[in-house]
């Protein structure tokens, strides 16, 4: 039996390859609108000339989700399918996914003369974006890796990492976000005018969900390693992608890691989509305590 994860491109994972075997991982891209201009968030993707161009551009600007049609093309590829979207409240992404599955199922069932038992596919909703996802894909490979689970097994697996993981962004830059209905208005008003970071998190229906005011970076990464704690955190697996913020995202790690010496700490660079929410030097953190 195959394997296939499907992530949307709102996982910063670019030309990440499982180490289970019979097991492939692809990015469905998202695609931002600039100015008249599309930029799809693939590996080709220059990053940097998306955010200047954002930077630069006096007109709005949006994204949108992979279609139903693409979704369905890599839901066809392996017998049993795992996809991860971003939050079902910040895109369609989930949506689109959902119809995929069900176009895709309806046509192996008529191929099969009405038999279903050789192709299964679940579509987690992450109600988060980034780290969280990156997580999830890197812990299931794992798991896949060194056990022969039904996909029952899986199933039950990946619901438990849903809900023993989530996500922070430290961002200092909330235009995008505020502006595309992400963000409360209010709360992204304030933080400009006062030009601090914001520490956020995702709520449990999957929205930003605003923990508090964090001023300068030391505090910063107090904060984080604090939010950690009280989530129950205790030294396991830790994403985090930056918006062309390295050294923070190293300094971020190393005060982590002071807590707990036993974590596990990756560094990202953002993709296209986190890059134009997180918009610069954004941070976004990726967690679990199960």
């Amino acid at each position: 039996m195959t394997w296939a994860i499907v992530a949307d491109s709102s996982c910063n994972l670019r030309g990440w390859k499982p180490s289970a075997p019979d097991t492939t991982f692809t990015s469905v891209p998202l695609t931002i609108h600039v100015g008249g201009e599309e930029f799809v968030d693939d590996e080709q993707l220059d990053v940097s000339e998306l955010n200047r161009k954002v930077a630069e551009s006096n007109e709005s600007s949006s994204s949108s989700c992979p279609s139903v049609g693409v979704w369905a093309e890599e839901f066809r590829r392996a017998d049993n399918v795992i996809a991860i979207t971003i939050s079902a409240n910040l895109s369609g992404s989930y949506e689109a996914a959902s119809t995929a599955r069900n176009i895709v199922l309806d046509e192996y069932t008529r191929e099969h003369a009405g038999i279903i038992s050789g192709k299964n596919i679940y579509i987690l909703n992450s109600r988060a974006t980034g780290g969280k996802m990156e997580l999830i894909v890197d812990l299931l490979d794992r798991y896949l890796s060194h056990h022969t689970p039904t996909f029952e097994e899986v199933v039950e697996y990946l619901e438990r990492l849903d809900a023993y993981s989530t996500v922070l962004f430290s961002l200092s830059s909330y235009d995008n976000l505020v502006k595309s209905g992400r963000m409360p208005r209010l709360a992204g008003s304030i933080a400009s005018k006062l030009n601090i970071r914001m520490l956020g998190t995702a709520s449990a229906e999957g929205t930003i969900k605003i923990v508090g005011p964090t001023r300068g970076e030391k505090k910063t990464y107090r904060k984080t390693v604090e939010c950690m704690a009280q989530d129950g955190f205790h030294g396991g697996l830790v994403y985090i992608d930056h918006v062309d913020n390295e050294r923070a995202a190293l300094e971020l790690k190393n005060a982590i890691q002071e807590s707990w010496p036993q974590a596990e700490v990756k560094i990202l660079p953002c993709g296209g989509l986190c890059s134009y929410y997180a918009e610069e030097s954004g941070l976004i953190i990726g967690y679990e305590w199960a």
